[in-house]
């Protein structure tokens, strides 16, 4: 990359970095007007069209339309193996358009249902949506996902679904452990000082993951510790895979918890629900890659850690709008968006 591209990026990433809204304000949100939270939302950004706010679905869209044509933007100046590293990332997106269909063939939503919860993902899109959303039944839905770029993926999610039962929680989450899988093998193509920072953050998410999904198929699925510890994804930064099979073999939340390493046995501590911990968890790892993103140590894992900020926000914004829009009482949406713990 060039220094003239590298000063633009610089400066570039700056100004989105100063327009993520935070976990505090987002948090403060809760309690506002939706009147008052949309009109911070579209602040002075002149050239997009305003929110339209007929319907939940609409506004969650564009709020994810804008992160992405910000995204799109960012890494822009990017070739090579960062290139193909970013648009593979983003993919990330693009896996909530996947398991919404499967979720919807499955669940025999009707096609307009469907379709209300897609997301454009314009020049990221990979996925035929049209063809998908004309197929008769899921099992043709996943012949087709089967001759796309997500034929791995589909591949080994298809085979979970049907070997445990047709839980579509152990489908979505094996649609992202392959994913995760897939990612960090693309990072180890990344020049060796940008793959290291890029790790550190990774690998943050990785735990993350690997622990909910560890406590979800051990506690709440009631799966053996060879076969929890198979589904698991790469290993990241402090839950290594001897220190994952451990953990596999313990009877009880409780005990996987106070076995765990520094600092995640700490903030787990007393916790009683895996939704909350899930939700410590994810607040943890975004606190990593918020701390990457302001020492600026490593400019490519600063555009990493700022897609996964985004992404974050926007599900949360997306929550918060849908909750407001139904009247739902601030609690319920505390509730919905992980506020409470």
């Amino acid at each position: 990359m060039s220094r003239f591209s590298s000063h633009y990026l610089d400066t570039r990433l700056d100004i989105f970095a100063g327009r993520l809204i935070g976990y505090p304000r987002l948090v403060a949100f809760i309690e506002q007007p939706l009147e008052r939270i949309m009109a911070e939302l579209a602040g002075p950004r002149p050239g997009r069209e305003a929110f339209d706010l007929s319907r939940a679905g609409r506004v969650e869209a564009q709020l994810m339309q804008h992160a992405l044509e910000d995204i799109h933007i960012l890494i822009r100046p990017f070739s090579g193996s960062e290139r193909r590293f970013f648009f593979f990332a983003m993919r990330w997106f693009e896996l909530a358009n996947l398991k919404v269909l499967i979720r919807g063939k499955f669940s025999g939503a009707a096609r307009e249902e469907i379709e209300q919860q897609l997301v454009d993902l314009g020049s990221f899109t990979d996925l035929p949506l049209t063809r998908l959303l004309e197929t008769d039944d899921p099992f043709e839905m996943l012949r087709l996902l089967e001759t796309t770029a997500y034929a791995g993926i589909v591949r080994q999610a298809r085979r979970v679904y049907e070997e445990q039962g047709h839980d579509l929680f152990l489908l979505d989450a094996t649609i992202d452990r392959v994913f995760f899988i897939d990612l960090t093998q693309r990072a180890q193509f990344l020049q060796s000082q940008d793959a290291e920072f890029v790790g550190r953050v990774m690998s943050e998410v990785l735990d993350r993951f690997n622990l909910l999904w560890l406590l979800r198929y051990r506690f709440a699925y009631g799966l053996s510790a060879a076969k929890s510890f198979y589904l698991l994804t790469a290993t990241g930064r402090k839950l290594r895979s001897v220190e994952l099979m451990r953990l596999a073999r313990l009877e009880t939340v409780e005990e996987v918890i106070a076995s765990l390493p520094a600092p995640y046995r700490e903030r787990l501590e007393g916790l009683q629900v895996i939704a909350d911990m899930e939700t410590v968890m994810e607040y943890h790892a975004l606190t990593v890659a918020s701390d990457m993103l302001q020492r600026k140590s490593n400019l490519l894992a600063g555009c990493f850690a700022y897609i996964l900020l985004r992404e974050a926000e926007v599900r949360f914004l997306q929550a918060l709008i849908k909750g407001k829009l139904l009247d739902f009482d601030p609690a319920l949406i505390r509730q919905a968006v992980g506020a409470g713990t």
